[in-house]
């Protein structure tokens, strides 16, 4: 009888070291399984962010290149724009810049032209009254027109070119009361033609 008991005992002992040995190992893998699962878990959501972050980065990067590039493209419009309006503006400088040289020699030149005018006419009359009366009141009046030429040559020669100031000059020795009558006709035409060609010509 006392046998049959121990034996029982042991039995149930065993049975239930059986079943708690059991249920520990069962929730042992219940548990891994629930690491497992979260970990995979958290993983997908790490590579789903990293997924999104690295789109949100190519999308910006994507951004900041269209707008840099169109940002480049304005700028170098404006650039272009500002170059062109620059052009003309220089172009419309450089030609108001010429054509007020061409008006301030055109004066010059007439200045000088109407001063030979009015000295010859006084030489040519001085010269036709030589031993009259009315000689030295001609001569008088040449004499007092040969500054306004001296002063109209200056100017000529402040506004050339060479070849104008050179017709000048021969024009202006042409009016001595000692230069032979025929030279002045020549030396005012030589002049004309030098002035003419300076007038049309680009400085």
């Amino acid at each position: 009888m006392a046998d049959d008991v121990m034996t029982a005992w042991i039995a149930a002992g065993a049975a239930v070291a059986g079943a708690l040995s059991g249920g520990v190992v069962t929730g042992w893998f219940t548990l891994a399984s629930a690491r497992r699962q979260a970990q995979g878990t958290v993983d997908a959501a790490a590579r789903q962010a990293d997924a999104a972050w690295a789109a949100g980065q190519r999308q910006a990067d994507a951004a900041w290149e269209a707008g840099r590039r169109q940002a480049d493209a304005a700028w170098e419009a404006g650039r272009l724009q500002a170059d062109a309006q620059l052009n003309v503006a220089s172009q419309t400088l450089a030609a108001q810049a010429l054509a007020a040289q061409r008006e301030v020699r055109r004066a010059a030149y007439a200045a000088f032209l109407a001063a030979t005018d009015t000295a010859h006419q006084h030489r040519e009359q001085w010269q036709q009254a030589l031993g009259t009366p009315r000689a030295t009141d001609c001569r008088d009046r040449y004499q007092a027109a040969l500054p306004p030429v001296t002063e109209a040559l200056n100017l000529v020669r402040l506004e050339g070119p060479d070849t104008v100031t050179t017709a000048a000059e021969a024009l202006n020795q042409a009016l001595d009361a000692s230069a032979p009558p025929g030279r002045h006709a020549g030396a005012h035409t030589a002049f004309l033609d030098a002035a003419r060609t300076a007038l049309a010509a680009a400085p």
